[in-house]
């Protein structure tokens, strides 16, 4: 007698068998589709995301351009011809000098340097003739935010279209990790951008505000390359305070004025001490102040050369204090939590003063930094007016 009950577990088995068969090819034809078709299905997405950062960085641009031309519209000009001048303009660069011999580099970085500013005033006088110096000094930093923004624009829309053309995974994925770090530069300078309009104090004006702090309402010098300074007593030392001159955005030339004043009196200085903004590290607490040695100045470079030049000729010991911000905070209207370490660090730089000399000395000290919205003396309208 057969037993129908085996034959039909039997079939059942089978049936399985074929249907876990079935979904095994299935699976497999899928997944060499998938490792076919993966990385071309990898670069839509990518090039997905720089296409709508891309958006937002022509978006950033066009706002910056149309917010240079309103501004300097105020000074004489009509927007269209600012706009039209801003055109030709907006691509203007800076060639770095050859170094193959680095004998003498630095000081054809300084000319090239000094011919750029001059460039960037000739630009603003021309399309706002009727500026005055704060004006022009603030337009120029609107101007650089401007040129920054397109320039970032002009570097991620090359890499898209690039790999638009090649399908060449390696070009957009290069952009593509860059992206968030970029995205966050230029939203910085885009908030620079309206800071400048307004004529606000930046996060890289900290140092300007500790020197201003220490001046006071006392009497302003005038040291030439956009530097003043005040000379004050502070228990018996003689205490020269330096800064940019304000409250137009300047950031003018410390290192020349410092080795100009220090050459005058033939070395007599008993210590140099400098203040600026530095880039925090992630996890670090924004106007965290830190002390060390060395000259605490940004940029290109030839500004720090003259100071730590003269400092070593003349065997003066440096001395830096940093309220540390990140690079939007830095280039952005200044926060209440920066703008309110201003007086702990005058405080320790006075510290630092009456520990460090003695009476008879002769020190200076250096605000580092932007200037903008930052007067020289207390009752002159600024920031700390």
């Amino acid at each position: 007698m057969v037993d129908f009950s085996a034959v039909m577990s039997m079939l059942a088995m089978l049936q399985q068998n074929t249907d876990d068969w079935f979904s095994w090819m299935v699976f497999m034809l899928f997944m060499v589709i998938l490792n076919f078709y993966a990385g071309k299905l990898q670069i839509q997405v990518w090039m997905g995301q720089i296409g709508r950062a891309l958006d937002q960085l022509n978006r950033f641009r066009l706002e910056a351009e149309r917010e240079f031309v309103e501004t300097a519209s105020k000074y004489g000009k009509e927007k269209e011809k600012i706009k039209k001048a801003l055109e030709r303009f907006i691509g203007f660069f800076m060639m770095l000098p050859e170094t193959i011999d680095p004998a003498g580099a630095v000081l054809k970085l300084d000319h090239i340097v000094r011919n750029r500013e001059d460039r960037l005033n000739f630009f603003i006088k021309e399309v706002a003739p009727k500026s005055d110096d704060v004006a022009l000094a603030n337009l120029r930093d609107l101007l650089e935010s401007t040129i920054a923004l397109d320039f970032i624009f002009r570097v991620v829309r090359h890499y898209f279209v690039l790999g638009k053309k090649t399908q060449n995974m390696i070009y957009i994925a290069q952009i593509q990790m860059l992206l968030p770090e970029i995205m966050r530069m230029a939203r910085a300078y885009r908030m620079a951008a309206e800071a400048s309009k307004r004529g606000l104090p930046m996060g890289d004006g900290i140092g300007p505000l500790v020197a201003l702090r220490l001046i006071g309402n006392s009497e302003v010098i005038d040291f030439g390359e956009n530097v003043v300074g005040a000379e004050l007593d502070i228990e018996g030392r003689r205490v020269l305070v330096l800064k940019a001159k304000g409250p137009g955005g300047e950031i003018g030339r410390p290192g020349e004025a410092l080795k100009r004043i220090i050459e005058s009196r033939a070395g007599n200085v008993s210590r140099i001490m400098m203040i600026d903004a530095a880039m925090k590290l992630e996890g670090e607490k924004t106007g965290e102040i830190a002390e060390g040695v060395g000259a605490a100045i940004g940029g290109i470079g030839v500004e720090k050369w003259k100071i730590e030049e003269v400092a070593t000729k003349y065997g003066i010991p440096l001395d830096a204090f940093i309220i540390k911000e990140d690079f939007a905070e830095a280039v952005a209207a200044m926060t209440k939590e920066i703008a309110s370490t201003a007086n702990e660090v005058a405080n320790r730089v006075r510290e630092a003063i009456l520990s460090r000399t003695s009476e008879g000395d002769f020190v200076i000290v250096v605000g580092v930094g932007n200037s903008a919205g930052i007067g020289n003396r207390l009752e002159v309208p600024g920031i700390a007016s």
